[in-house]
This record gives structure tokens, sequence and C-alpha cells, in this order.
């Protein structure tokens, strides 16, 4: 393929890409529109296409005139596909190049795990940015469940032992073993329609913060990869990741977009549409196969690999691995998450962060952690102001109001499209963004407005929505408690300022000293 070419043809069918959907999606038979290249026979070809998901492939004869996919639109030629297929492809054919070698300094590519009996790929590490904490980057499904929602519980995260990862519960590895405490994990993959991530963060141990390899590599290859930022991916680029099931592979993307994907109900389950996905086949000379239903397949990535991170050849992040493909092509099919689609999915539901860029020296040794400084990196990261008055308010009004109200709150802004539009539209994610930049930076000052929208606009406009689509219980304590609410985005523009207005307003029990000092 030639890459260039490809880009140049990419750049006019993304720009043409919502006609054409406008288009296809009127015809009967339609699920979705990506754009890829073009299959035939099994086998993706050298051009790009729109790739049109159908519900089943008719004969046209079948069909009402208006509904025959056209063989072009715009000029460009059209791909009629079934949907995928999405599950583990556990079996290997071939030498096994599965790793769960303890690693220090820790490093991504390595398998992390949060039971005894799965185990997947620390992606990558970043920053957050309520209180500069170092975290790693992988699926949710790997550190929580398969289920469609979100999820905030802690969770122990480890390495797994050497050998089976059923020797190794969490809890029961030693503590050398347990490296972070899982934040949130998100997976939106339900039809009929979704946001489509399988997201997870966790939180590093401060004893291990200071001992991290800033490279992707494992034991099962001597290939080291390094991250220079985040990236979209571009059809007919070549890709490559380090997962801990299938080591270093290389791919080539072949879908952008929208696709379409069958439950796992044989008798046929709801279609689901998933938005944001990066598609990858192996390499022409990749070796690593799996066994798919008895016959071995060339792939790119295999179960375990979850979490794994894709870079493009500037070492640019431009997906996060989740799964891969049973329809019956020459070769396995990868499924990831547009990185840019997760990043947002965590900054929404309140985890905005930056992730790292590797430090090369000039003995071409990878050795920089997120921080800016020396001192900064071998410090255990002090508990933030957040934390703190969070231990010292469990039993408080506001931590009671949290404990009730917070689940069904992140399902609307995430979930409800009438409240992510009016949330998004109103600042949301930025004011968000400027109370945890204010809990970690002095002097800082959370503003009053951002973008010409105002505190009191964002509490309106979400007041109203929240009426229309909360629970009675939520409106009930939302009418109750708005006073107060309008009270403090009316003043305060510091977090000491905002927590001292909360005591006074019996919502906290009390503000620790040290909290205090760290906040001024």
């Amino acid at each position: 393929m030639n890459q260039d070419e490809l880009a140049k043809d990419q750049e006019v069918l993304v720009a043409n890409l919502e006609s054409a959907k406008r288009e296809l999606l009127q015809k009967a038979n339609t699920l979705a529109v990506g754009i890829g290249i073009k299959e035939s026979g099994g086998e993706f070809t050298e051009e790009i296409s729109y790739r049109v998901f159908v519900t089943e492939k008719k004969n046209p004869s079948e069909l009402a005139p208006g509904d025959l996919i056209p063989r072009e639109v715009q000029g460009v030629r059209t791909d009629v596909i079934m949907p995928y297929h999405i599950k583990d492809r556990p079996a290997v054919c071939g030498t096994e190049r599965e790793t769960l070698t303890r690693h220090r300094p820790l490093r991504a590519g390595i398998a992390i795990s949060t039971d005894s009996v799965t185990y997947g790929t620390l992606g990558w590490f970043g920053v957050l940015d309520m209180d500069d904490s170092r975290i790693l980057l992988t699926n949710k499904h790997v550190l929580y469940d398969s289920t469609s929602e979100t999820t905030t519980t802690s969770k122990p995260t480890a390495q797994p032992q050497l050998g089976s990862v059923s020797t190794c519960c969490c809890c029961e590895c030693g503590s050398d073993n347990v490296i972070a405490d899982s934040l949130i994990g998100i997976r939106d993959l339900s039809p009929p329609t979704a946001t489509s991530v399988d997201c997870a963060i966790a939180r590093i141990k401060a004893a291990n913060a200071g001992d991290i390899s800033m490279v992707i590599a494992n034991d099962a290859t001597s290939t080291v990869l390094s991250v220079s930022g985040t990236a979209a991916a571009t059809v007919g680029q070549n890709v490559r990741k380090i997962g801990a099931r299938s080591g270093f592979t290389r791919g080539t993307v072949v879908h952008i977009g929208d696709v379409a994907a069958a439950g796992t109900d044989p008798a046929g389950g709801t279609i689901a549409i998933r938005t944001g996905q990066v598609l990858i086949i192996p390499d022409a000379a990749e070796t690593y196969q799996v066994n798919d239903r008895g016959t071995c397949k060339f792939a790119f990535s295999n179960n375990g690999d979850s979490g794994s991170v894709i870079l493009n050849d500037s070492d640019q992040i431009v997906a996060l691995l989740y799964g891969g493909d049973e329809k019956p092509n020459s070769v396995d099919i990868t499924f990831a998450n547009n990185i840019d689609n997760v990043l947002t999915a965590l900054s929404n539901n309140g985890f905005q962060l930056h992730l790292s860029a590797s430090d090369v020296d000039r003995q071409g040794v990878h050795h920089r952690t997120p921080f800016a400084n020396r001192e900064q990196r071998l410090q255990p990261a002090a508990r933030n102001f957040f934390e703190q008055l969070r231990d010292a308010n469990r039993d408080s009004v506001l931590q009671e109001l949290y404990n009730r109200h917070h689940r069904e709150v992140l399902e609307l802004l995430n979930h409800r499209r009438p409240v992510t539009v009016v949330w998004h539209r109103n600042q949301g994610p930025a004011f968000v963004a400027a109370v945890a930049r204010a809990s970690r930076i002095d002097r800082y000052r959370i503003p009053f407005a951002i973008n010409d929208v105002t505190r009191e606009a964002l509490l309106s406009a979400m007041e109203d929505v929240l009426r229309k689509h909360g629970s009675r219980e939520l409106v009930a304590d939302m009418d109750h408690y708005r006073h107060d609410v309008y009270a403090l985005a009316h003043d305060g523009q510091s977090v000491e300022h905002l927590a001292r207005l909360l005591l006074q307003r019996g919502l906290l029990d009390s503000i620790p000293l040290d909290a205090i000092k760290a906040a001024s």
C-alpha cells in the first residue's frame, strides 16, 4: 500500500463522510459506515473505500431499488460487509510468547491482573491532572469486568507471579506484586449505539512511582518502544505494539470510524454500532498466529494483549487495544479504541489526565518518569487536598450526597445525550479541570467564566436538563441544596475558599490543617 496516497484519499473521504452517511444510512439494510481498505474474497485489497455494514448480504433481486448499496458514493468505491464478531482468541498456533515475568522497574507491555483468573497488559503511563499522581492505562475488562458500565471501585492491581495467572490472586501475591489501585473503569459497548471505549486507569503506589522505566518492553521480545505523544490513526499506516501475550507485533490500520458488531448469541443478538474504532490486521511479514476455530491465522494480537497501546511509526499512541474478530477473513482483525475517545471518556468522568512521553538520554537509556524534575520523581506522592478532605469528611453531608448520586450523574453525563450535550456546550469538563488545577498549582484561581460561559450559566443549564432526566431523589436533593450550590458558584476562587464555604454551610465536617496549608 502506498501510505501517502492512502492518506490523501482519506482526507477526501473524511471531509465527505457525513454526507456519505446520510445517503447510505437511508438504505433499509444499512447499519454503519466507516472508512477503510476494501475487502474482496476475504482478502484486503489496496483500495480505500466507504465500508458499509449491513444486517445481511442479500441478492440484489431481494432488495427494493432504493435500498441497493451503490457501487460508488461521491466517486468513492463502497465495500459492503457484515457485522464483526468481537471475542477473545486464546489458542496459539506455533510458539507461545506469553510472559508473566515480574518487572522492576515498572514498564508498559507487562502483564497486570486484579484476580486469579485473567490478565491483560499495562498499556502506558500518565499523570492525573487533579493531583499529579502517576497512573497506568489499560482496559476496563482487565481491571474490572466486561459489563457495559462505569465502575469506580478501588481494586489492588498486581503483576501476576511467574508461571501461571491461576497461582496468583492480587491480594495473595505479596506486597511486591501489588503495584497500583484502580480508580475507574469505563466500558460502553452495548447496543444499539455506543461511545465505544473500554478503558481503565489505576493510581501507581508511592513505593513504585519513582521506579518506572518509560518504555514499552517485556522479556518476550528484544524490541523496546518509546512514546512521543498521541495522534489520530490513518488508514493504511504501519502500527506496532508490545503485549503480554503476543509480544512485539507489526500491523496495518484497515478501518477507522463506525463499526457494526454482532451480539455473541448465535441465534442473533442485538447489533451494536461502535464509534471511534481503529481496526488493524497483521503486517505481511508478521509471524504470530492464533487458532481461530481450528484455522491458523496470522494476527496482530491475542487474548492477554488487552490494554496495549498501539503506536504509529512516529512513536505516537493512536489507539488502545481491547479485542479481536472471529469473522472468516484470511487474517485476524484487532479492535482498538481511538485514543482521543479514551482520554475524553476519562475526562468526562472527572479523571482528566495527560499521557507521558518517553525520554531518551545520550546512551539511549529510557529512564524518565512523568514528572519534570528529579526531586519530584524520587519523592513519594503525598495525599492531595481532595484526598485529605475526603478522609476527614467520610460522614459529612457532602460525602453522603456524593455516595447517593454520583453513579446516576455519571451515567447521565455519559449515556443520556441531552445531558451530555449540555455538559459539554457549557464547558463542564473545562470547569472540572480548572478546579483540579487549582488544587495542585499555587496561586492558580478558578475562573468565573470559561469561553464566555459563567459558572452560574453552567449550573442553570445542568439544573434544567437534570430535572428532565434525573431521578426523583436527585431532583429532590437539587431543590434542597440549590441555594448552597449557587452560592459556591458565585464566590470562591481557590479550593481553600470553596472548602471553607462548604464548612460554613454544614456540608463538610472539618478541614484538616495540612490540607489548608497545602492549598494556600
